[in-house]
């Protein structure tokens, strides 16, 4: 959930819930490209393993922090995690 100025809590909007799915399906996607299971990059970022599955399921957001680490981890740039279209069409 996402916290309003006042301090309430609202739900992510059905586009957000979308957009972190692709993101999640794309780093999952990077992930297994580059051969690394779900312990061994969890690991190398150092967080649990429940907690990249629910990042790459699109049930958990992904930090600024953490998509830096995992870049870094899957020698990516961030761009390619976030905007893989866009990554594409600046690559050519």
């Amino acid at each position: 959930m996402n916290t309003e100025p006042n301090g309430t809590q609202r739900r992510p909007t059905r586009s957000a819930s979308t957009e972190a799915q692709r993101i999640g399906a794309t780093l999952r996607t990077i992930r297994e490209l580059r051969g690394f299971t779900v312990d061994e990059l969890a690991r190398e970022v150092g967080i649990s393993r429940p907690y990249l599955a629910n990042i790459e399921a699109g049930r958990k957001p992904l930090s600024d922090v953490l998509l830096a680490k995992l870049s870094n981890a899957l020698r990516v740039r961030q761009l390619a995690i976030m905007r893989p279209d866009l990554e594409e069409s600046t690559a050519a």
